[in-house]
């Protein structure tokens, strides 16, 4: 099975409306149910200079999605933070890590960004093994950050730091 990474195009629309309308996808991101092919084509036709965004294909279908912001704010340009989702059907098959070592790469040997960010519901431990695994620690925790299926959830937010 092999995990092919590339930038995201306006074509991806009907596979991220896909992605994201899995359970596990909407339940730990901030996106919301049955997305919208209309806002998804006003995302990918319009992605600001300092965002670069990835599609996971396997036997061409889109798989994962990550989208990484570089911070331009003159200050705080040593900071990136990113989103990612994964199709419910794929975890725990590498896609996430094939998504974190693309954009780790970008930030690392190309863009010298030495800060990378991150939130993550607290009952997302897929997702916080992955971070950890990658360096990530997590810095806090916010009470009540989000609201799911009815529900207040807490999120922590962690951060890797390119100390080289």
């Amino acid at each position: 099975m092999e995990i092919v990474i590339r930038r995201t195009e306006v074509k991806d629309i009907d596979g991220l409306c896909e992605l994201y309308s899995q359970p596990q996808a909407q339940a730990q991101t901030l996106q919301l149910p049955i997305p919208s092919r209309a806002l998804w084509e006003k995302r990918l036709s319009a992605i600001p200079d300092n965002v670069y965004s990835y599609v996971a294909l396997i036997d061409g279908k889109i798989v994962g999605n990550i989208g990484f912001e570089h911070v331009t704010r003159p200050r705080t340009q040593h900071v990136a933070h990113f989103g990612m989702g994964v199709h419910d059907d794929y975890h725990g098959r590498g896609v996430g890590s094939k998504l974190l070592e693309t954009v780790l790469d970008l930030a690392d040997n190309w863009l010298n960004v030495r800060r990378i960010e991150i939130d993550a519901f607290v009952d997302n431990h897929a997702a916080l093994r992955l971070y950890k695994k990658f360096g990530f620690v997590i810095e806090g925790e916010a009470i009540d950050s989000a609201f799911r299926n009815g529900e207040f959830i807490n999120t922590y937010y962690l951060a890797r730091i390119n100390r080289n």
